[in-house]
């Protein structure tokens, strides 16, 4: 799995919730396609000055190599200012951008568990 973990802001004239539903839309649409292999939208509750990260979060995850290098070949080639893309490009202002890929042999485990 490949996570890209995406931190950003919208812009100071942006509705919160019309941003969102923004991007919201664009992930919903690339995963209906199979283009990614899910998502989640998250917010920072940490208070302005206590954290170092932009407010909003995207956890975008592929399968592997092959569909993330799809994906982005695939946005490439429809030009990343037009459909939804461009609408997330306007409506969000400064963002972050890492990868993270998984390790082969690591799971989820429950503290205190004895597995």
């Amino acid at each position: 799995m490949i996570h890209y973990n995406v931190w950003f802001d919208l812009k100071g004239d942006a509705d919160e919730s019309a941003g969102l539903g923004v991007i919201h839309a664009f992930l919903d649409e690339l995963f209906a396609a199979g283009v990614i292999a899910g998502f989640q939208l998250l917010k920072n509750s940490g208070e302005g000055g206590r954290t170092q990260q932009l407010r909003y979060q995207a956890l975008i995850a592929f399968g592997d190599d092959a569909q993330f290098s799809a994906a982005f070949a695939a946005q490439a080639a429809r030009g990343i200012h037009t459909g939804l893309h461009g609408q997330v490009m306007s409506t969000v202002s400064d963002f972050r951008i890492e990868i993270f890929r998984q390790i082969a042999a690591s799971r989820p485990r429950v503290p205190g568990s004895q597995e």
